[in-house]
C-alpha cells in the first residue's frame, strides 16, 4: 500500500462507512453527507492511497479498520471509447475499477462485518435493461450491469449473515464523469441528491429492503 494510505478512525461508536471511489464526483458527496450525519467515514480510492480493486492493499486496509458496518461502493472510471477502437486493456481497467473492486471489498465486508452491515452499490441508469444507452459506453454499460446483477447476487448470500446489500442506479449526475461521456442532455440530477438516497439505504430507515435497485431518474 502507498505511504499515504490515511490512518483508519479511531474507536468512536459511531457507524464506520468505507467508501470506495470517494476522492471525487458522487463519491465524495457520499462521503461528505455520511459525516455530515455523524458517521465515521473512509475513502478508498487510489487517490487516497488504497486501490479498491488490488486483492493485497483490500486487505490491508480492512485489518486497519476498528470496526465495519457499511460500504459503499461507488468507484468506477469511464473511458469512452467505440468497441471497434477500444483496447483490450482499456475494457479491462474499466471492469476492473467498477466490478472487481466492488467483488474484492464486498467479499472482504462480509468477512468481517456483523449481522446488520449493510453494502450499498452505485451503479447507473446505463446498467438498467431498456434505458438509453450513448455510443462510445459498452464497457461503462457492461461494469455497471454487472453491479446491477452483483447486487441481487450478494443481498441472497448475505441474508443468512445479516448484511443487506442494494444499489441505487441514478441517471445523468453532475459529475466530470458526465462531462467526459459526451451525453447530449443537461444533467437531471446533483451528486448531493445521490448522495442523501445512499445515506438512507445505508442507514436503519430503510432496513426492511435488501437487493433493490433504486432508479433515480427525474425525468
Amino acid at each position: 500500500m502507498s505511504e499515504t494510505t490515511p490512518a483508519p478512525p479511531a474507536a468512536s461508536g459511531r457507524p464506520l462507512a468505507v467508501v470506495t471511489g470517494g476522492s471525487g464526483g458522487i463519491g465524495r458527496a457520499i462521503l461528505t453527507e455520511l459525516r455530515r450525519r455523524g458517521w465515521d467515514a473512509v475513502s478508498w480510492s487510489r487517490r487516497d492511497g488504497v486501490d479498491a480493486a488490488d486483492e493485497t492493499q483490500v486487505e490491508h486496509a480492512v485489518a486497519l479498520l476498528p470496526r465495519w458496518d457499511v460500504l459503499v461502493n461507488a468507484a468506477a472510471v469511464l473511458i469512452p471509447r467505440p468497441v471497434v477502437e477500444m483496447s483490450a486493456a482499456e475494457w479491462d481497467e474499466t471492469l476492473r475499477a467498477g466490478l472487481r473492486s466492488a467483488f474484492l471489498c464486498s467479499r472482504a465486508a462480509f468477512r468481517r462485518m456483523g449481522p446488520g452491515g449493510t453494502i450499498v452499490n452505485v451503479s447507473s441508469l446505463s446498467g438498467v435493461a431498456g434505458a438509453e444507452k450513448f455510443p462510445g459506453m459498452a464497457a461503462y454499460v457492461a461494469a455497471k450491469s454487472g453491479l446491477a446483477g452483483l447486487t441481487e447476487a450478494l443481498a441472497v448470500e448475505g441474508r443468512p449473515l445479516g448484511i443487506r446489500v442494494n444499489a441505487v442506479s441514478p441517471g445523468s449526475v453532475r459529475t466530470p464523469m458526465l462531462r467526459l461521456s459526451g451525453a447530449p442532455r443537461e444533467p437531471a440530477l446533483e451528486p448531493e441528491e445521490v448522495a442523501r438516497v445512499v445515506a438512507w439505504l445505508a442507514g436503519p430507515e430503510s432496513a426492511p429492503l435488501s437487493g433493490a435497485n433504486l432508479r433515480l431518474d427525474p425525468g
